[in-house]
């Protein structure tokens, strides 16, 4: 019923897409014309196909609907019951709509140029291209402005994903909110197994993710699927939430407590082990290597990834090379560092591991620890709001919580992420830590994280995005990771320039480690899938050029592993944002405004860097025109 249900949903809103785009070419220019130019009648045309193609997504993928925090009104279904179809079907029926949809936004009659409803469409327009691109491969997962190889790995898939949606996304408000959180636990051994499925359809088809990464992956689902059912997460989450409907009788929140332990259990439980074993079972038939080379069209598969996560022709051997001058130019600049701040013995990697090893610089592996170091990163946030006001015309209103990671999701969570806050205003903005191992957060390096997570990083992105860019509901579900991790190493940049490491010289040679990682992820990412490195050759050169520890460096070349290419987008993000903003202020003189640079590069939202250059020679142009 849940894929007769969703498949049906879909026919509706691609019919309606497709009919939508054969009526568009009746529009004509005579018609009156918006204030940007733009006959009200195109305009109201592509209002109307974004929305649509935004209602196709969405009943395409319910969980994504959730995480969003929209609301059934706004989506067009009860979408809270279901699970994303993570099926072969649906992934090639995806393909096909898609494609249909790309038809659709290409026969659209264009907006005037330079409007926002322009630079929405043609930021559509390039998200489902990079999306056609790299599903042409024929396996992984292909989303709009992201991609992977593998059907799921050690840091994604069903067995990690929905535990996480349903702890931290799953609204229980209501006793119907209860019902739904029970279907999707009924959903879930489904997901688990299709998933399952489609890793050996690929793996047939000789795609198959390392032993090292199918390992890890047999290890997570262990965990995962470790009796018993009473103490399961996905139990203990719905038992401390059911309290809160006041809608919900004794008798029925009884019934679901029990309703979740039978099915975790008789199903769930089952259905970790199978993906286990399945796991441990691929492993004995993959490659010993990393490398995307390996696969069929590999090489074009790299080139494809490479360009969806930074720009249209980029050269894996140029960032190669370019990743290699910055290591070299950044390892000077902290030697320097390091010797004015009195460390002057080995290597700049060997001074870095001492600087971290020093007693001061630890944090207790205790609980007081924990809350010691979290409130330390809320000190730096609100140092970092309070030095903000000159850098961007209005600060948000959306609030960031800092906080750990929570212990079942540690093993396969990044050291470190951001999630945006809901669209519907319930919750703040969210920066996450991984705090497993104390010994990765030595205190000097923690400015740079909070400034690059929350402000004037990625939560003043996303913040003013939602508040201030007016974006239709198909622009939000589409992230650019050039331009997003861009900001965020280009907001540890800004910290520097607001002088937010003026009385912390060690946070400042933190700072520059975190740089020199970003330009050493260029060198291992192309010497991965390009250069076809060893993954111990990876992870020796990172711990050998960052002095970071190796356990970490083997996480992070995990990751480049199954995720070609997205390491590439931080660096070629912040330069192209610095490369602009050092045009405007060769153009400009000193009538360059930094504060007004930066709302042209926030008030416009995630978009392609190439159309957020477009933006900013616009707005220096129009300068110089009124100047004039």
């Amino acid at each position: 019923m849940f894929m007769q249900r969703l498949t049906s949903f879909q026919k509706r809103v691609a019919s309606a897409a497709i009919g939508l785009a054969m009526a568009l070419p009746l529009a004509t220019c005579s018609a009156p014309v918006d204030d940007s130019g733009t006959p009200r009648r195109i305009a109201r045309q592509v209002d109307q196909l974004m929305t649509t193609l935004a209602q196709t997504e969405l009943a395409r993928d319910p969980e994504l609907a959730t995480r969003l925090g929209l609301t059934e009104k706004t989506v067009g279904y009860d979408f809270n019951r279901y699970l994303t179809d993570r099926s072969q079907a649906a992934y090639e029926r995806t393909r096909v709509s898609r494609l249909e949809m790309l038809q659709a936004l290409a026969d659209t009659p264009k907006p005037a140029p330079g409007s926002a409803q322009a630079h929405n469409l043609e930021t559509l327009i390039k998200a489902y291209e990079t999306a056609e691109s790299l599903f042409v491969a024929g396996h992984g997962q292909t989303g709009l402005g992201i991609a992977y190889p593998y059907v799921a790995d050690q840091m994604r898939g069903a067995y990690i994903d929905v535990p996480d949606l349903m702890t931290k996304s799953h609204p229980v408000l209501t006793a119907q909110d209860a019902r739904d959180y029970i279907a999707r636990l009924a959903a879930l051994p489904d997901a688990i197994d299709d998933e399952r499925r489609r890793l050996y359809a690929d793996a047939s088809a000789g795609v198959i993710p390392p032993d090292f990464i199918l390992r890890r992956m047999a290890v997570l689902a262990t965990e995962m699927g470790q009796s018993p059912a009473e103490t399961h997460i996905l139990v203990v989450t719905l038992d401390s939430l059911l309290s809160g409907p006041e809608d919900l009788t004794s008798e029925e929140r009884e019934k679901l407590a029990l309703q979740a332990r039978e099915m975790v259990e008789d199903k769930i439980l089952p259905a970790y082990e199978r993906f286990a074993d399945d796991m441990i079972a691929l492993a004995t038939k993959a490659p010993s290597q990393p490398g995307v080379w390996q696969l069929p069209d590999g090489d074009a598969y790299y080139d494809a990834s490479l360009a969806a996560y930074t720009y249209d022709g980029v050269s894996a051997e140029e960032l190669h090379a370019l990743g290699k001058r910055e290591v070299i130019a950044l390892t000077d600049q902290i030697d320097a560092a390091l010797t004015e701040a009195g460390f002057v013995e080995g290597t700049v990697a060997e001074r870095l591991v001492a600087l971290a090893a020093l007693p001061e610089q630890a944090y207790p592996d205790t609980e007081e620890g924990r809350i010691a170091l979290l409130e330390r990163m809320r000190l730096l946030e609100q140092k970092a709001e309070s030095a903000l006001g000159g850098e961007i015309p209005k600060l948000p209103k959306t609030r960031v919580a800092i906080r750990a990671v929570p212990d079942f999701l540690q093993n396969s969570s990044p050291s470190a992420f951001y999630s945006a806050a809901p669209a519907n205003g319930t919750a703040p903005g969210v920066f996450e830590i991984n705090l497993k191992d104390m010994t990765d957060w030595p205190d000097f390096t923690l400015a740079t994280l909070v400034y690059h997570e929350t402000l004037p990083g990625h939560h003043l992105e996303s913040a003013v995005a939602a508040e201030r860019a007016n974006l239709p509901l198909a622009r939000q579900m589409i992230w650019n990771v050039a331009y997003g991790e861009g900001w965020g190493v280009y907001a540890e940049t800004l910290a520097d320039d607001m002088g937010l490491y003026a009385d912390d010289p060690l946070g400042r040679i933190g700072y520059l480690q975190s740089m020199l990682f970003r330009a050493a992820r260029l060198v291992a990412d192309t010497g991965i899938h390009r250069m076809r490195w060893t993954r111990q050759q990876a992870i020796d050169y990172l711990t050998s050029v960052t002095g970071q520890p190796e356990p970490a460096m083997a996480a992070e070349v995990d990751r480049y592993t199954v995720w070609p290419g997205q390491a590439a987008a931080y660096w070629v993000g912040r330069q192209r944002i610095l490369d602009l903003r050092e045009r405007a202020e060769r153009v400009l003189g000193p009538k360059f405004d930094r504060a007004a640079f930066h709302e042209v590069i926030l008030a416009g939202g995630p978009r392609p860097l190439d159309i957020l250059e477009k933006d900013v020679e616009q707005w220096y142009g129009a300068q110089v025109d009124r100047s004039n």
